[in-house]
């Protein structure tokens, strides 16, 4: 990672990173409409099944999305030079997933393929590292610091990159939801990467952000195209490039923890990966009513998912169930924020006092938002507790665990037995946390079956 306070950055990069936001921004928002069209001519379309009507749109516009982020690292290359090697590591990553994607959009891969796929992807980031072409830094985690796993994170990095990537795919379905969402996590990245000076996540986040708000424009309610996977993975890949390069791993997985909480909701309701109409035939999560309102499933046994956890509370509009989402995604970039401050301290106790007064102003618009939208409360109070949980499970395994020096020998290599704890650790929370969110489902659903 490359800080901003190394660069002695003046007037012209400030009006660089402008440029690159209204670079991005301009050219997908030119292109966006000749996109739809060519779709639309190609007969790539889809039913927007959350309407009555069942509407067809034009799919695949992630491909708006690759061109807008291939044009503005174009000119990352000519303002920025320093970010040489990173740049087309960036650009390979992003065209590589778009090319997964856009095979998924047209021959729909099998999960187990598609995950595969996006391993290779993530290869490519660890070759390049691993041949000292770029250089990823050991991640930092607040009170622990920055790990020592110069062997074992390396080959982790195409597993981060397939985690990134899926997360944010999982996450779409809704007019604006993925676009929406990643919006709001990149303007909160860009947030973090100055309080944490980190140049790479800086320049990444401004470079990105400006293609995603041009694609909302399109995509949101009611949308005039969809992204595909094409759209999802590229976003997916290009948070995992930023967390990578900026050194920003935690950092940007609090900043997804909407899309964090949707995926183990989802996996651990079908016990794996499945195909979404796989499931939709089986176990839908939601009803769709007659005057085009989104209710919850009442089947007990029907998917656990965020929407679902949304819905309990009653029927929304998809406008308005994706306003929800897009309010947790905030929420999640103040929890991103107080964990940047966090890891500040955790390196350096300089900003000790600065942090300990800013802490508490950062919880003001969580709390705001708790009381503001009542749909959202269990799930905000979930993210808080669980969040809490985790520092004080971080404070243990810093003080009990991490001094633990004996390793595993797997002859090719050598697993660190207090990461192995540190990670089993985790798990009866887990368990615990699903299990609450549970019972909590099935008692608001009984209220709903006692109204009715």
């Amino acid at each position: 990672m490359i800080k901003i306070t190394d660069l002695n950055w003046g007037i012209i990069e400030i009006i660089y990173l402008i440029s690159l936001f209204g670079i991005g921004f301009m050219f997908t928002y030119l292109i966006m409409p000749y996109i739809i069209k060519f779709m639309k001519k190609k007969g790539y379309v889809g039913k927007d099944i959350h309407k009555n009507a069942k509407p067809e749109v034009a799919e695949s516009g992630g491909i708006g999305i690759l061109f807008g982020i291939l044009i503005t690292s174009i000119f990352i290359l000519i303002f920025f030079p320093i970010y040489l090697n990173q740049t087309l590591i960036f650009i390979l990553t992003i065209l590589l997933t778009g090319l997964i994607g856009f095979l998924d959009d047209r021959i729909r891969l099998r999960s187990r393929y598609k995950i595969a796929l996006n391993l290779l992807t993530g290869l490519l980031i660890f070759m390049a590292n691993n041949l000292k072409f770029i250089d990823i830094p050991n991640p930092i985690f607040p009170i622990i610091g920055q790990l020592r796993l110069s062997v074992l994170y390396p080959i982790l990095i195409p597993l981060l990159v397939a985690v990134f990537t899926n997360t944010v795919n999982m996450l779409e379905g809704y007019n604006g939801e993925g676009s929406g969402t990643i919006s709001i996590v990149l303007i909160f990245l860009i947030i973090c990467s100055a309080i944490w000076n980190s140049s790479q996540g800086l320049v990444f986040s401004i470079a990105c952000i400006g293609t995603i708000l041009a694609f909302y424009k399109f995509n949101k309610y009611p949308a005039k195209i969809f992204p595909g996977d094409v759209g999802t993975l590229i976003m997916g890949s290009m948070i995992a490039c930023i967390a990578l390069f900026g050194a920003m791993e935690v950092i940007a997985v609090c900043a997804l923890l909407n899309h964090v909480f949707n995926s183990f909701y989802y996996i651990f309701s079908v016990r794996g990966f499945f195909e979404s109409q796989e499931i939709h035939q089986l176990r839908d999560d939601i009803i769709l009513l007659n005057d085009d309102q989104i209710g919850v499933s009442p089947q007990k046994d029907a998917l656990l998912t965020m929407p679902r956890l949304i819905l309990v509370h009653g029927s929304l509009s998809e406008k308005k169930l994706v306003d929800k989402f897009i309010w947790i995604s905030i929420t999640s970039g103040f929890i991103a924020i107080i964990t940047t401050f966090l890891m500040l301290w955790t390196i350096s106790d300089t900003f000790t006092n600065i942090i300990l007064v800013l802490i508490p102003f950062l919880l003001i618009p969580i709390i705001l938002i708790y009381y503001k939208v009542i749909e959202i409360r269990f799930i905000i109070l979930e993210i808080i507790i669980l969040y809490i949980l985790t520092i004080i499970l971080l404070f243990f395994i810093d003080i009990i665990i991490i001094p633990i020096s004996l390793e595993i020998n797997l002859v090719i290599i050598k697993i660190p037995v207090n990461i192995l704890f540190s990670i089993l650790v985790f798990i009866p929370l887990l368990i615990v946390w699903y299990y609450i969110t549970i019972k909590y489902l099935n008692s608001k659903l009984d209220q709903l079956d006692n109204k009715e």
